[in-house]
């Protein structure tokens, strides 16, 4: 992995503002970005739940509903020999949002040049049965203020994407 092709993970519990870190970062550094559920659908949650829903969209509208059958989902792919969902959409993207399990955190760790976790002081936290993973995983943790984008962007922007390094004075 190179300064030219920095891959990142995004870590952080449900509505926290994962997404909106990875569009900031795309938006600042031209990083391409995936949410994890919304690359995971077709190839681990779907067959699960095609009976549930009429179509892939209003399934992945409805996950939140549902974090652990998602969480149980990826991990169970994540098990089958071959597959390994943080490398296939790494292979694709810059930026990886929303692992939530520790076996695939430490299965694939090494992939990534950094981990931000985002937190929004305020918001609830998901359990143990949809995240398995927290703050000390992360080797920068960015600030989300709600109702003031700009901080966490500044936080974003100061980061040493291809690196950890450098970026202590911003950890949390």
């Amino acid at each position: 992995m190179s300064r030219d092709d920095p891959k990142i993970l995004i870590l952080g519990h449900g509505g926290h503002g994962k997404d909106l870190a990875a569009s900031m970062l795309f938006n600042l550094h031209g990083l391409t970005h995936c949410s994890s559920s919304r690359f995971a659908l077709g190839r681990a949650v779907w067959p699960m739940v095609k009976h549930l829903y009429v179509s892939m969209d209003a399934a992945y509208e409805d996950r939140r509903n549902h974090r652990e059958l998602w969480f149980h989902a990826i991990a169970a792919y994540n098990r089958v020999p071959g597959n390994d969902l943080a490398r296939e959409l790494l292979e694709e993207f810059n930026i990886y949002t929303g692992m939530r399990s520790r076996a695939e955190f430490e299965k694939s760790r090494f992939l990534f040049d950094l981990v931000l976790w985002v937190h929004a002081e305020g918001r609830p936290t998901e359990g143990q049965g949809s995240m398995e993973l927290n703050p000390r995983d992360a080797d920068v943790i960015v600030s989300n203020v709600w109702g003031d984008p700009g901080v966490m962007s500044l936080q974003l922007a100061r980061l040493d994407i291809a690196t950890k390094e450098n970026n202590e004075e911003i950890k949390g």
